[in-house]
């Protein structure tokens, strides 16, 4: 067995661990199974990569992202170390030869997903592997009460039985204690040693403002910023919009979201981790895996719909160690959103229960039957043929996906879009000489404002229907204008491949698992309240609430969040007088929203803000239905 010490300095070039490492990689060693549980930028992947390579044998390493494994695999082989990956799209030739150079090619890393664990060849090699190792990432994914859900993760269980000896080590950012203890059941840990760090970021301020214009406030905080920004919204198309404004206001942005292609996800990260743009604007598809160290702010513009993701995903600020800001904008109308989305919108025992059978007659299948039958799904044909409520049905969908009676593709919810990338006129010109093309293009143009100008989302369904041509005819008609370089576009055909796991039974199906419905429903609403209370409770420090949230009630205030800072002010009372009569100065002349009053003081917004607070109170004045200040 090497030196672990040996191994991080002659593959990594250090000289030290990092806080806990060294236990965590003891404890592997030791063949013990092992929990750790450390912040984003704790450095994991070091805790199995060092026993690995210290031990004999192999280490099977589950991740749930494929962007992920190549990462870290390409990162294995640049240091010579040597690692492999099984991903999606490779036939079985390709597969049964990087399974003979993992059995017999000296290799000390062997990633792939949890569903290539399902798979005969893949579990019959492993057997004939010396596994000195189990490293599960992400491992929260595994309990039905985690944020990340995947059914999948159910499969890890399989390589315990194959390689019962071979310490699991289970990795994860975020768990609350009930997640953790979830985790270590599914897993089948045997009396695991768990390694907990502090989840306190003492370099990144947590900040959440109430703010009516968020794209004026997200303006203002980028305008200063020197590195590198993560702007989360929820939709697709909000990614593209506010990416085109940002952009229009000087700052350079691009767009990331679950729809567009695996080879423009890695130009667009390639790209902004290299600073040729400074600001990516996403959805939370922009997950895991990403580790860009020099991120200044992650910007939220929408309410989180639990505290889990929106700590990894502010995680993502700071990795450097260098001062860092998570800030969450809102209004009130986000918060009647996130319920409206989340919570109000949940389904229950007889909501799946319709929905199941819906699916059933949908496709046909009879009673007893339709067990591992596969179909090309489309949600929104689906909601249309039975007039279903498509949030509902959404939401229902998924959740018989994560109880395991159905399975969805990864392209569920994913949209068509197109884009037209040569002039009007030009266009014009090309449905001359294109009748079919002609009524086609002319029918979309007329459906769908703003086409010229960025990617739009559109229903080839609802084509078909103004166009009276076949879907056969349209997809063609787009293909060839995308071939002749008129838009562009990435096309969705069906929304997603449905796979029934068991057999028809319909009510019955539903019975089961109705107890597990409705805790999933208390969990989900619980998590949104938890947001909400997070965004709403200004009296305690924004670090002290998350790390609270997971367990870690001893930490200490932390200074620097806009809770803390609203504490701290240092506006002495000369300056509140000095100010409040600068307020009433400028409020005598016009009426003024609190931005205009902002740019027409030299005090900071906030103290601005705060006088504004005392000026109501004391009723000096007040404000009009557009948002103005005026002289009571």
């Amino acid at each position: 067995m090497t030196d672990v010490h040996d191994i991080l300095t002659k593959y990594w070039g250090y000289t030290s661990f990092k806080a806990m490492q060294e236990e965590i990689i003891a404890s592997v060693l030791n063949g013990k199974d092992t929990v750790a549980l450390l912040p984003t930028g704790g450095g994991k992947s070091l805790c199995f990569q060092v026993p690995a390579l210290a031990m004999e044998g192999i280490c099977i390493v589950v991740s749930p992202l494929v962007a992920l494994m190549g990462d870290q695999v390409n990162a294995l082989k640049e240091r010579g170390i040597k690692a492999l990956k099984l991903t999606g799209g490779i036939n079985f030739n390709e597969l049964n030869t990087l399974l003979d150079n993992a059995l017999y090619g000296n290799y000390k890393f062997l990633y792939l997903s949890p569903e290539r664990l399902q798979q005969e060849i893949v579990q019959n090699y492993i057997k004939q592997m010396r596994v000195n190792s189990i490293a599960v990432d992400e491992a929260h994914c595994i309990s039905q009460w985690g944020n990340d859900f995947r059914p999948s993760y159910k499969n890890i269980t399989i390589l315990r039985e194959i390689h019962p000896l071979a310490p699991i080590i289970a990795l994860t950012a975020t768990a609350t204690p009930e997640v953790l203890e979830d985790t270590i059941s599914e897993l089948k840990m045997e009396l695991p040693e768990i390694f907990k760090n502090s989840f306190v970021r003492e370099n990144l301020s947590y900040q959440v403002f109430k703010e009516e214009d968020k794209l004026y406030k997200t303006e203002l905080l980028l305008k200063t910023n020197t590195g590198a920004a993560i702007v989360y919204v929820r939709s697709r198309k909000s990614t593209v919009e506010i990416s085109a404004q940002l952009n229009s206001l000087g700052i350079s942005a691009t767009f990331y979201h679950g729809g567009i292609s695996a080879k423009e996800k890695a130009q667009k990260l390639h790209d902004w981790s290299q600073g040729i743009y400074s600001t990516m604007v996403a959805t939370n598809a922009f997950g895991m895996g990403i580790d860009h160290p020099n991120v200044r702010f992650v910007i939220h513009l929408q309410i989180p719909d639990s505290l889990e993701s929106y700590f990894q995903e502010a995680g993502r600020a700071g990795r450097d160690g260098q001062y860092a800001s998570a800030v969450l904008l809102y209004n009130e109308y986000d918060k009647q959103q996130v319920k409206n989305q989340f919570v109000e919108s949940l389904p229950t025992t007889s909501d799946l229960k319709k929905i199941y059978r819906k699916l059933h007659n949908y496709f046909q299948i009879s009673y007893g039957e339709g067990e591992f039958t596969k179909h090309n799904f489309s949600f929104s044909e689906f909601c249309k043929t039975y007039s279903l409520n498509t949030l509902l049905t959404y939401n229902a969908l998924n959740s018989l996906d994560r109880l395991a009676i159905i399975q969805l593709s990864q392209e569920f919810g994913r949209k068509s879009t197109l884009q037209f990338v040569i002039s009007s006129e030009k266009v014009l010109d090309y449905f001359e000489k294109d009748t079919t093309a002609s009524v086609i293009g002319k029918t979309i143009l007329r459906i769908y404002g703003g086409i010229f100008e960025m990617p739009t989302t559109i229903n080839l369904d609802l084509i078909v229907a103004k166009t009276g041509q076949t879907i056969n005819t349209v997809i063609a008609v787009l293909k060839k204008m995308e071939r002749d370089q008129v838009v562009i576009m990435t096309l969705q055909i069906t929304d997603a491949t449905l796979t029934f796991l068991v057999p028809r039974e319909d009510d019955k199906t539903i019975n089961v698992i109705s107890r597990d419905v409705a805790t999933i429903n208390r969990k989900k609403t619980a998590q949104v309240n938890s947001v909400l209370h997070y965004i709403e409770n200004t009296k305690t420090c924004r670090s002290v609430q998350l790390v609270s949230y997971f367990g870690e009630t001893t930490a200490p205030k932390c200074g620097i969040c806009s809770v803390c800072r609203g504490q701290n002010t240092n506006l002495i009372k000369s300056d509140i007088h000095k100010l409040a009569a600068q307020i009433l100065a400028l409020l005598e002349e016009d009426e003024l929203t609190s931005r205009e009053l902002t740019e027409k003081l030299t005090f900071a917004e906030a103290d601005v803000l705060k006088v504004i607070r005392l000026l109501l109170k004391a009723e000096k004045i007040k404000i009009n239905p557009r948002n103005q200040y005026y002289l009571n």
